[in-house]
């Protein structure tokens, strides 16, 4: 990933650039209408599967996050996002199922209403600050709100590319107990469907032919990406929208969209509100180049310091950036905690340029950042005895960068464990 970076006296920027050379990572989670039916095509895309995949079942956005974090979350400077990967997390061995997670009184239907187990900082639960005790060991809602009170969660913003990227937002979260979205309302929505009586809403059959996308144009990833909302006065008649937004979508009409391989996205966009709406975002995927380029910006101080770290010219945080492609979960590709400042003079990897007004982005400094897959290694293996740094570990004594230099071989080491042994036993 190629990365630059600036700040001015009211915004900070990023630019993100990284090579992908599979189109449709801007389609994402449609309903698609076939054998009489309708059933829901999410993960994993066509191409990122094994093979020639004609029955799969997937479309699946592509995404850059990075966590961020001021100094406040004792261990995350030197272990990063590892810290949030415990056992009980979703999509890996060992993972708390739906009905255990539902019947928490704090994740269940009587708290978050959730039913998986996500990201979560080892401080929310019982014990010292690096156990990783039981997922169900949760502090009293008191500490947690103190915790977050001294700043101990971890800033996480996301560009969404089918979810966030048309309406130029990202969508912004923060991990302490679990994965929160920040408060006010994010770029999408969801609607309800049914095999058998279909979705709520489809395309204006005046926008969209039918109502409907076409599931093999999907295939072949045959809709325009660089379709933004805020233009779509100029292409809108033009060409057909890949995603849905209240602007041209009306209640479904079986008569009109219930047809061999029509597809409806799940997820209508809409306009953000409140600090899920702090971060802007903008992204092409050049074609011709199999590359993605992505802005994202944000003021620097905002009006939600209880869910957003707040930035300041001089300072140093705590960065690990990463990107999803094709799947969801713990499918991504991921960078090491690197120390980024603001400013030439700060003590730290990476240094954001202070400008002027908007970024020139050719005279910005470009930083290359190696990606790795994490595999199933987290922080409750690398705190238990079976890990042969374990004390400095949980005495924080060390850094990934101490004892895995090169990410190359980490990403080895790694998907060597996945492979021939489970790291939790």
């Amino acid at each position: 990933m190629n990365v630059k970076m600036a700040f001015n006296s009211e915004q900070f920027f990023f630019r993100f650039n990284w090579e992908q050379p599979d189109r449709g990572g801007w389609l994402h989670d449609y309903i698609v209408y076939e054998d009489g039916e309708w059933t829901q095509y999410l993960s994993p895309d066509p191409w990122v599967a094994d093979g020639d995949h004609p029955d799969h079942r997937g479309f699946y956005e592509d995404r850059v996050t990075f966590l961020l974090d001021d100094g406040s979350v004792e261990g995350f400077e030197n272990f990063g996002g590892w810290m949030t990967v415990h056992m009980g997390t979703r999509s890996l061995p060992g993972e708390a199922s739906a009905e255990e997670v539902e019947s928490d009184p704090h994740f269940g239907d009587d708290g978050l209403g959730r039913n998986d187990i996500r990201k979560y900082l080892p401080q929310s639960r019982e014990g010292e600050w690096w156990e990783s005790t039981p997922w169900d060991a949760v502090r009293p809602q008191e500490e947690l709100d103190e915790l977050k009170e001294d700043g101990v969660f971890v800033d996480l913003p996301m560009f969404r590319a089918h979810r966030s990227n048309p309406m130029e937002y990202g969508t912004d979260h923060h991990i302490l107990d679990y994965r929160h979205g920040d408060e006010g309302d994010n770029t999408f929505g969801t609607q309800d469907w049914d095999e058998a009586d279909g979705p709520e809403y489809m395309f204006d059959p005046e926008i969209v032919e039918d109502g409907a996308l076409d599931i093999e144009r999907l295939r072949e990833a045959d809709y325009r990406q660089d379709l933004f909302y805020s233009e779509s006065d100029e292409w809108l008649g033009e060409y057909e929208p890949y995603y849905l937004h209240e602007d041209w979508m009306v209640e479904f009409d079986p008569e009109v969209a219930e047809q061999e391989g029509a597809a409806i996205p799940r997820r209508p966009l809409q306009e953000p509100e409140g600090s899920a709406a702090d971060w802007r975002a903008r992204g092409i995927h050049d074609d011709d180049a199999g590359e993605w380029t992505v802005e994202m910006w944000r003021d620097l101080e905002t009006d939600h310091p209880e869910d957003t770290k707040q930035l300041e010219p001089g300072e140093v945080y705590d960065w690990m950036p990463a990107i999803h492609h094709g799947y969801n979960a713990r499918w991504h590709w991921v960078a090491y905690p690197y120390k980024m400042g603001l400013g030439r003079g700060t003590d730290a990897d990476f240094h954001a340029i202070q400008i002027e007004g908007e970024p020139d982005w050719d005279e910005i400094e470009e930083y290359t950042i190696p990606l790795i897959y994490p595999g199933m290694v987290d922080w409750t293996w690398l705190t238990s005895k079976e890990h042969r740094g374990y004390i400095p570990t949980r005495n924080n004594e060390m850094s990934i960068w101490d004892v895995h230099e090169n990410p190359r071989r980490m990403a080895a080491m790694v998907l060597g464990k996945e492979i021939g042994e489970d790291p939790r036993r």
